[in-house]
C-alpha cells in the first residue's frame, strides 16, 4: 500500500491518470509510480538526521547513510513514526527499514539489489465507539519486500532490463466490543496474506526522439484471506499470470506519438489486450496540446467471482504559457468502467465519469508565486443515468479546488507554503458528511543557506482553522488543529 510508504524513501512521484494498464498491467483508474532514493554519487559517505514531534506526540525520528565508494554505491534508511492519536483510535506507531545497493559492472551496467521492512500497528487500543456498541481497536501491517535488478547495455541505443521482486504481506484487523463485565473483547480477526513472486525481462531501444520498450513480465500470487476467530477461511487461492506488451514514442517535428499494447493471461479472471495511443502537437514553444485514449482493466477481489474491471479512458487538453508570467493547464477527461467492483456492498456496477480539470501557476514575484487547481466531476450509473453521490460505497466528489501561496527566499534560507484543499462531497440527504476547506502552513529555514550541509529548521500548522472534510462523520472526522516541527542535519 503506497499510504504505507515512509516519505523519506522517496525521490519523487510520478502519476500517470486514466487506464494505464498498457504498461503497468493492473491499472483500472490510473498508476502512481513510487521512485526511491538512489545513493549519492558524489560523496563516499553522506546521510541525514531529522527529528520531529507534535501535538499529541506525533513523532517522526529518521536517519539516512548514502554514498559511493567505487563501483559501489548505497543508500540505507530506518525511521520511526509514532502518534498517540489526533482523533479517537488513531494512534500509529510504524518502523522503517530500507535499503538499496548498486553496483556498476564493468561492462558499464548496473546490478541493484533493495530490501524493506515495515511493521505499522494503529488503533493502540485507545478507542471504543461506545454510540456504536463496537470497539473497531487495532491493525496490524507487516510488510517484507525485496528486488533485484540488471540492467546492460546492448549497444548504443539498446539496453536489456532484468527485474526479480518478491512480496510478503500480513495483515490484521481487529473487531470487538464490551463484554457482560464491561471489559474489551475481540469478536473477529480479520487477517490478509499475501505472497507476491515475479520477473520481468524487457529491451529498451531509442533516444529521446523515438524509443520502444517491450518485454514480458511474470507474477506468482498466493493469497489467504479470513476471519482467524471464526474459520475457515474466506478464500485460499494461488495463481501465475504473464503479461507482453510493447510501448513506444516516435517525434516528427512537433508531432509526438505515444502507442503501447499489452496482453495479459491474469490466471485468475481471464484473459484481456489492454491498447493506448496518445500524442501531443507543440503548436507555439509555450504551448502544447495534448490527447490520450486507451482500454484497461483491474482485477477483481478473489472471493467475489467477479469478472475483470474495465475502463475506457478519453483525454484531451492544452497547456502554455503565452500568458506572462502565468502558466495555465486544462484537461477533459472521460471514464468509461464497467464492472466496477464497490467492496463496501459486494455489488457492481457499471459507470461513467467525465469532467474537466484546469490547474494555473505564476512566475515568482518578490519571491511570491501562486498556484490553483480546481476538478469538476460528473458520475453516473451507465444503465440507469442515475448520478453518483458519495456514500459508504465509494466517493464521489464532484467538486476540488486547491490553492497554494509558495514563498522562497534562497538567499536567507526561508521556504514557506500556505495551501487550502476543498472537497465537495457530493452526498445523499441524510448522509453523514461534510465539505470544506482545510488550510495547512508548511515553513523552513535553512540556518546557513549557502552550505549544502547546514541545519534546517522546519514547522507545520495543520488545519490551521479547524474545518471539518470527511465522510462518514458521525463515527469518523479529520483532525482538528495541530501542530509539529523539527530539525534535519545533513553530513
Amino acid at each position: 500500500m503506497t499510504s504505507l510508504i515512509p516519505v523519506q524513501n522517496i525521490e519523487r512521484v510520478e502519476i500517470v491518470k486514466g487506464a494505464a494498464s498498457t504498461a503497468w498491467g493492473a491499472a483500472l483508474g490510473g498508476v502512481v509510480n513510487i521512485i526511491t532514493k538512489e545513493p549519492n554519487t558524489g560523496r563516499p559517505v553522506s546521510g541525514m538526521v531529522s527529528g520531529s514531534v507534535g501535538s499529541k506526540f506525533t513523532a517522526d525520528s529518521r536517519a539516512e547513510l548514502s554514498g559511493t565508494v567505487d563501483r559501489l554505491g548505497y543508500y540505507l534508511t530506518a525511521g520511526n513514526i509514532h502518534s498517540d492519536g489526533l482523533t479517537p483510535n488513531t494512534a500509529t506507531n510504524l518502523n522503517n527499514l530500507y535499503g538499496k545497493l548498486v553496483y556498476r559492472l564493468p561492462s558499464s551496467g548496473t546490478a541493484t539489489i533493495g530490501f524493506s521492512q515495515l511493521d505499522v500497528r494503529s488503533g493502540m487500543d485507545e478507542g471504543n465507539t461506545v454510540q456504536w456498541g463496537w470497539v473497531h481497536d487495532n491493525a496490524e501491517n507487516h510488510h517484507t519486500s525485496g528486488f533485484l535488478k540488471f540492467s546492460q547495455p546492448l549497444g548504443a541505443k539498446l539496453t536489456l532490463d532484468l527485474d526479480g521482486f518478491f512480496r510478503n504481506n500480513d495483515d490484521h484487523m481487529k473487531y470487538g466490543g464490551l463484554d457482560g463485565q464491561g471489559a474489551v473483547t475481540f469478536f473477529n480477526d480479520n487477517a490478509t496474506t499475501e505472497k507476491y513472486r515475479g520477473a520481468n525481462a524487457r529491451l529498451t531501444w531509442g533516444d529521446g526522439q523515438h524509443n520502444l520498450v517491450a518485454g514480458v513480465e511474470y507474477g506468482h500470487v498466493h493469497g489467504v484471506t479470513g476471519d482467524l476467530l471464526n474459520p475457515p477461511p474466506n478464500y485460499d487461492l494461488t495463481w501465475d499470470s504473464w503479461g507482453f506488451y510493447a510501448n513506444g514514442a516516435l517525434t516528427i517535428d512537433r508531432l509526438t506519438i505515444i502507442p503501447g499494447i499489452r496482453y495479459d493471461l491474469t490466471g485468475i479472471a481471464g484473459d484481456i489486450t489492454s491498447y493506448s495511443l496518445g500524442a501531443t502537437y507543440r503548436l507555439y514553444e509555450s504551448t502544447t496540446l495534448r490527447a490520450y485514449g486507451a482500454q484497461g482493466y483491474s482485477l477483481p477481489r478473489p472471493n467475489t467471482n467477479g469478472e475483470l474491471q474495465k475502463v475506457k479512458t478519453i483525454q484531451g487538453g492544452i497547456e502554455s504559457g503565452v500568458v506572462p508570467y502565468l502558466w495555465l493547464k486544462g484537461t477533459y477527461f472521460f471514464n468509461s468502467m464497467r464492472n466496477n467492483d464497490l467492496q463496501a456492498s459486494n455489488t457492481f456496477v457499471n459507470q461513467d465519469r467525465q469532467g474537466f480539470e484546469i490547474e494555473a501557476r505564476t512566475t515568482p514575484f518578490y519571491n511570491v508565486s501562486l498556484a490553483t487547481g480546481y476538478t469538476y466531476l460528473h458520475a453516473k450509473n451507465a444503465d440507469t443515468g442515475e448520478e453518483l453521490k458519495t456514500n459508504s460505497d465509494q466517493s464521489v466528489p464532484s467538486q476540488v479546488v486547491k490553492l497554494a501561496l509558495n514563498y522562497n527566499k534562497a538567499d536567507l534560507g526561508l521556504r514557506g507554503v500556505l495551501t487550502g484543499n476543498y472537497v465537495w462531497w457530493n452526498s445523499p440527504t441524510g448522509y453523514q458528511s461534510e465539505s470544506g476547506m482545510i488550510w495547512d502552513l508548511h515553513l523552513n529555514w535553512k540556518l546557513m543557506p549557502k552550505s549544502e550541509l547546514s541545519p534546517e529548521l522546519f514547522f507545520s500548522g495543520h488545519n490551521l482553522f479547524n474545518g471539518v472534510q470527511t465522510t462518514g462523520t458521525e463515527l469518523y472526522t479529520n483532525p482538528s488543529r495541530w501542530y509539529d516541527g523539527g530539525l534535519r542535519v545533513r553530513f
